[in-house]
């Protein structure tokens, strides 16, 4: 079935839209997930390393590193979330509002189009 032109260039941007979204909550949650998996294995590789006292008092580099990942965690979603309330819903309103325009959520329910049509 050919698609409509305006109904194209919707689709597009809400393709565009959902895949720059996705991106960037992988980015995010692989750099987390990647600094975890560094920890876990400093731990069991070089505990003498992360058991080293800074100072003379009893935190040791493995309380500051774990103290780091536990902030890199609220950052991440913290960055998500500012990045989702400034930027994600505001151009997904108007992907949406699109959409609507060109017919294209009522064709794409009935079944008439698919999202992962390209004519």
């Amino acid at each position: 079935m050919k698609i409509p032109k305006n109904q194209q260039k919707a689709l597009a941007k809400f393709r565009n839209f959902v895949s720059f979204r996705n991106k960037i909550s992988l980015i995010l949650s692989l750099i987390v997930l990647g600094c975890y998996y560094v920890f876990i294995v400093g731990v069991g590789m070089f505990p003498e390393i992360l058991g080293y006292r800074l100072g003379p008092s009893s935190v040791t580099l493995g309380i500051l590193v774990g103290m780091f990942l536990i902030a890199l965690c609220v950052i991440a979603t913290g960055l998500y979330t500012f990045l989702a309330n400034w930027y994600f819903d505001k151009d997904q309103e108007s992907i949406i509002e699109e959409l609507k325009e060109s017919g294209a959520i009522e064709a794409l329910q009935s079944g008439k189009i698919s999202y992962k049509d390209e004519e």
